[in-house]
């Protein structure tokens, strides 16, 4: 697996960049961090009690954060620009149990249609049983309005 660098993880950004899933700086956030592994992105997570729905299970809006979170950063390492989520169907399989530990996220591009990406993900436990999966289509924009716009770095700001 190799490592994605977070482009925005630099001391200027402190006070700026605030993403509440991979920003480092967000002490009430996720502070995501990535992975490549061949066709597929991949994070890992350790929820904590604070991230509760139900008595010691994970939210459900953050296991969904989660999913559409590895979505994001796939289209960015993958089709090499940045989208936004335009759909998002969850399928909650079985409860993610806190007490089982890490949480595992993996996104694959399924394909692009026009400017629509269609992307599967999936939550596993600290078991690897798969507990949520989802099904996101983002609306992908062309590089030069994600430089533009969205503050895109390009590609190799995500590779040391």
């Amino acid at each position: 697996m190799k490592k994605i660098r977070n482009p925005w993880k630099e001391p200027k950004n402190i006070g700026e960049y605030n993403c509440f899933a991979c920003s480092p700086y967000n002490s009430s956030g996720l502070q995501l961090e990535f992975w490549e592994n061949h066709d597929e992105l991949i994070t890992k997570w350790n929820p904590e009690r604070s991230y509760e729905g139900w008595i010691g299970v994970l939210h459900g809006g953050i296991q969904a954060t989660l999913l559409d979170e590895i979505g994001g950063w796939l289209v960015m390492v993958k089709l090499k620009t940045a989208g936004v989520t335009s759909n998002m169907q969850v399928s909650y399989l079985k409860p993610v149990k806190v007490s089982k530990g890490e949480v595992t996220v993996k996104g694959k591009l399924e394909s692009v249609e026009g400017r629509i990406a269609k992307i599967s993900a999936s939550l596993y436990d600290g078991d690897g049983e798969e507990c949520a999966k989802a099904e996101l289509s983002y609306f992908v924009f062309p590089e030069n309005i994600a430089k533009a716009r969205y503050q895109y770095p390009g590609i190799d700001a995500f590779y040391d």
